[in-house]
């Protein structure tokens, strides 16, 4: 997605990382969790966290930006887009584009992942919208886990560079690649109570 907040663009996938810069600790917590009828990988970005998903449920589907969703980029060691590549390596799959995302869920799902995307968010609308989305996306009885990086060593170099300024509970970041945006999601329950 890309928002324009005080004059500057800032493109949400430019936060996308790569398979290899998964969380070692949340891809154990997800290879470990029970299995289930289908779940969703919602900010699927570069599907870092997809392939270990799609192995504990019959049903995967894949939810970002249209520009995430098309852009030819590097996933997994080969130059390809989200939507081609997830095709090729999980034929049955859901891959639905935020915006129609948000209008209605293709599937429900019985888990939904929200890894690290809250906090590339700027603007506390779309968030709320996100939320509602995925609580909507929900089967009876379904889970979602939400994961935010509290913080670390990179944010605080980012806090500290004198193009970065603050804006809501993190930072927009400039760089010759474009705006970011970095948040500290400290207290998700001021997001939750909206849906």
């Amino acid at each position: 997605m890309h928002y324009k907040i005080k004059g500057t663009e800032i493109r949400s996938e430019n936060a996308a990382k790569p398979a290899t810069d998964a969380a070692a600790s949340l891809v154990r917590w997800v290879c470990d969790r029970d299995s289930t009828p289908s779940a969703l990988d919602y900010g699927c970005g570069k599907l870092r966290y997809t392939g270990h998903l799609a192995q504990r449920s019959k049903h995967i589907g894949l939810v970002d930006s249209e520009v995430q969703l098309t852009r030819t980029q590097r996933i997994h060691g080969e130059y390809t887009s989200i939507k081609a590549y997830a095709k090729k390596i999980w034929p049955s799959c859901t891959i639905q584009n935020l915006k129609d995302f948000w209008k209605q869920s293709a599937h429900r799902y019985h888990f939904v992942l929200c890894a690290n995307v809250l906090s590339a968010i700027p603007c506390p609308k779309t968030r709320a919208r996100s939320l509602r989305a995925i609580r909507a996306a929900l089967a009876h009885n379904g889970r979602v886990l939400f994961v935010n990086q509290h913080t670390n060593s990179y944010f605080t170099e980012v806090r500290k560079r004198a193009s970065s300024r603050p804006h809501l509970d993190g930072w927009i970041a400039e760089s010759k690649g474009g705006s970011s945006y970095y948040g500290i999601l400290t207290v998700l329950c001021n997001f939750i109570k909206v849906i």
